[in-house]
Formats: C-alpha cells, structure tokens, sequence
C-alpha cells in the first residue's frame, strides 16, 4: 500500500482551525505536529504552512538529519530520518515582505521496556541476605528510566538511572538488589518495575510476580519453640504448687519432689 505524500497529509492539517499556530501579526506560521512521539530510529514528516501568499524565504532549523523536502503554494513538508534523541526542537521558518515569523515542533523518541523479567529466587533461609536480578529489554532514553522493586504491595526500594550516561539506542537493563530474608517476607509476592517519566507522563511496565519460599517453614521452628516454652513453664508452676502444698515446716526429698511433678504432669497430658 502506497504511504500518503505529505500534500495528503497536509490538506486536513490546513483547515483545523488554529492547529499549531504560533505566530500572529501581517501573516502567521504553523507547524503540525506540534507534539510527536516516536520509536527510536523512526522518520517522520513536518509540514510547514503560512498564511503569506508570496514567502521570500523559508525552511526547517533543527539537529535531525533531514531528508526530502516537498513544497507548494503556502506550505512545505520536510522529513526527518531517523530519529534518535530523546527531545528535538524544530522550527518552521517562512519571510514574507522583509519579516520572518517562526513555529516550532518538538519530537520525542522512547520505547517503554518491551519486557520486565525478576528471576525466580532460590529457597530462602530466615536471616539469610540473597541478591535478585530483574532485567527490563529494549528501553529508551535511560535518562529518564526509574527501576523499583515491590514486595507485599509496598515499594521496598527505587533507583533512578538519570546517572547512566546518554544512549543512542534502547539498551536492556540488569538491575542487582540485595533482600535480607525475614519472617515476615514468607509467602509475599515479589515485583520488579521499569518506569519512564516522559515530562510527567509516567509509562509503567512490570514482571511477573514470583512468591518467596523458605527452605525451613520459620513458622514451624516459631511454633516449636512456644511449645517448650509452655511446657517449661508449666513445669515450674507444677513444682511451685507441689512445695506449696506441703504442710509448713515438712519439705520433702528432691526426689519425691520431682517425682510428684513427673507424676502431675504425666495425669495433665493424660498418660
């Protein structure tokens, strides 16, 4: 299928009424669009008009390598090949009796993470740190990249990669954070997000939720532990009671002591 020539695509822009239009006076300029967003390496067309029946002098400032260039009466379109920066002005330029008069685009490059992948953590042991890797492909520009982990619905931390230098191209990202295994993190769900701020528009995407598992079940090492507490206690009360139960002045041998307690307890756990 034949793509539209920039003529096609300029038809509709011309009778929007106002679109793009930037400044006034003896005639005006307009640029559409005024606001792109592309995938990195893209080419895209800017059509520049004017309300000047006889321009002077006209054409297109900007850093993007420009390709072909059509015009016509009170207009002109020009491409840009491949995009690559994260934000670019370009400004329409037409002179119409000894003045000149300006509009200006901006065009904007990214790719929200395609995927966001956490690796399944090992069995964890209670106290235990452990390092876990999340990796987000294909993203652009880092600059404005933020990668956080979750963890039971709360944020555990965020790291913004604004340091990382500038980068032509999308680049996958590995990111290492390190968790200090805890009671309460048994059975919690664990995220991985990779977040673009693109000027206040924030782009989210997220991996898969992995459960953590302990190697030992620390609840049943809890449990175990509150049992010989009780039982400990217990034993105390029950010889507390027995020396408290002898007529006063009357001890009786450690042995029968003990043995009125073994035989008090033995009833209380029915043997």
């Amino acid at each position: 299928m034949k793509a539209p020539s920039p003529l096609a695509l300029l038809i509709p822009l011309l009778v929007a009424a106002g679109g793009g239009q930037e400044a006034r006076g003896p005639f005006w300029v307009q640029v559409l669009p005024r606001e792109i967003s592309v995938i990195p390496g893209s080419s895209i067309w800017i059509n520049c008009s004017t309300s000047c029946a006889q321009p002077e002098a006209w054409g297109l400032i900007t850093s993007l390598t420009q390709g072909k260039k059509e015009t016509g009466p009170g207009w002109a379109a020009f491409q840009l090949l491949d995009v690559r920066r994260w934000a670019s002005a370009v400004r329409c330029f037409f002179t119409c009796a000894g003045e000149t008069q300006e509009a200006t685009a901006t065009i904007r490059a990214y790719s929200p993470p395609r995927t966001v992948v956490l690796e399944e953590p090992p069995l964890l042991d209670l106290g235990t740190e452990y390092q876990f890797r999340c990796r987000a492909f294909f993203v652009f520009p880092l600059e404005t990249l933020t990668m956080i982990l979750s963890l039971g619905g709360r944020v555990l931390w965020s790291t913004s990669l604004a340091g990382s230098g500038y980068r032509l191209d999308s680049a996958n990202v590995t990111w290492t954070f390190t968790l200090h295994a805890r009671l309460q993190d048994i059975g919690q769900l664990m995220s991985c997000h990779a977040q673009l701020n693109l000027d206040g528009v924030l782009v989210t995407r997220s991996s898969r939720p992995v459960k953590l598992h302990f190697r030992e079940n620390p609840l049943s090492r809890v449990v175990a532990w509150g049992a010989l507490a009780a039982l400990a206690g217990l034993l105390l009360l029950m010889a507390s009671g027995v020396f408290l139960l002898q007529p006063r002045g009357q001890l009786q041998p450690k042995g029968a002591c003990l043995r009125q307690v073994e035989s008090q307890l033995r009833r209380c756990l029915g043997r």
